[in-house]
Formats: structure tokens, sequence, C-alpha cells
């Protein structure tokens, strides 16, 4: 008898320790952006520039988003962090278009500047709104000189009652893969490492 209520009260914690994990979302949303597509084509001319990809977040804010959870504010962050998915996305491009990248004996320097990834929340009591904003600066930098370009992307999405961590995951990742996309499609960065290579 004394092992069955033992087993019971165990029982019991364990159901009320799940019950309050369960109840606080993960603080962390992950990012795989797609692959370069046929679009951006491989291009044998681009193999005398060896570029160097140097990323920074130069946000405002760490977090990429912040919402009430249980009356509090809930801040959060991206796997991986802004500046190496955004290292991730460039390299994979310039790769895929037939660039040699090197951290050494580069050629031409592309530094990315991330000056927006973030999700900002509206709540309301029966609907919720979710504005996200992604903004990249990429400046090429060679011995022939100097090329910058802005490429970005914001949207807004609406839903009813109470956001949570999908609906800013749906919102962002639609915005990521709007500059994504537009990235992989651009040919002037692409011009410029060309022209300003030593």
């Amino acid at each position: 008898m004394k092992l069955k209520k033992f087993s019971l009260a165990t029982l019991f914690v364990a159901t009320a320790l799940l019950a309050g994990c369960a109840g606080k979302p993960s603080n962390t949303l992950s990012f795989n952006p797609q692959a370069p597509t046929a679009t951006a084509a491989f291009n044998t001319l681009n193999q005398k520039a060896i570029v160097n990809v140097v990323t920074k977040d130069g946000r405002q804010q760490p977090e990429i988003s912040a919402y009430t959870v249980d009356g509090s504010l809930f801040k959060l962050s991206s796997s991986p962090d802004v500046a190496q998915l955004f290292q991730q996305i460039v390299s994979q491009d310039l790769n895929s278009k037939g660039f040699r990248l090197a951290n050494n004996g580069a050629n031409t320097n592309v530094l990315v500047t991330v000056k927006e990834f973030y999700a900002k929340v509206d709540e309301g009591n029966i609907r919720h709104k979710i504005s996200s904003k992604v903004q990249l600066e990429v400046h090429v930098q060679g011995v022939k000189g100097n090329f910058t370009k802005n490429i970005g992307s914001s949207r807004v999405d609406e839903g009813a009652l109470g956001v949570n961590n999908d609906d800013i995951q749906k919102s962002l990742t639609a915005a990521l893969k709007d500059v994504v996309s537009a990235l992989y499609k651009d040919q002037e960065i692409a011009g410029a490492i060309n022209q300003y290579a030593n």
C-alpha cells in the first residue's frame, strides 16, 4: 500500500514538473535558409577573385523578438546567431556563383552588416500583429574600389488571439526567405567583386 502511494506521489510530482516545463516556450528560434538554386549559376570567370567574407551583427538589440508570457517580457534569440546565419548565407551564395573563399590571401573583402533582423510584436486582447524586418548592408572592398548594396525585406502578419513562437518564426522566416532569394538572384555584388578585385 505504501509503495502504491509513493508511486502515485512520484507520478504526480513528475506530471507537475513536466507541465511546468511545457508551459514556458523555448527562447530560441532556429533558422535553416534554403541553399542556392540554379538561378545562381556557377560562373568559372568568377574563379579569379578570392573573397574573404566577414559578417557582423550591427543591430541595436541582441534579441530577434519579444512578447509577453505570463505577464513578463519574453525575449527570443536566434540559432545560429544572426552573424553566423548571414555568414553562412553569403558564403553559400558566393561559392555557388564560382568565387573562391579564403580567410588568407583574398584579393577582395565582402563585409556584411546585419542592420535589422527583428519581429516587432503588438499584442491585443483579440488579435496580434507581427512586423518583421530583415536588412543587410553588403560592402565589397577591393584594391580598385568599393561598392555597397542594401538588401532587405519587411512584412506584417496578423492573427487571432495571443502570439506564440510559431507565429514569430513563420513571419521572420518569410522575410528571411525574401532576402535570401534576392541575394541569390543578385548579380551586382558579383560584378563589383570582379570589377574591384586585384
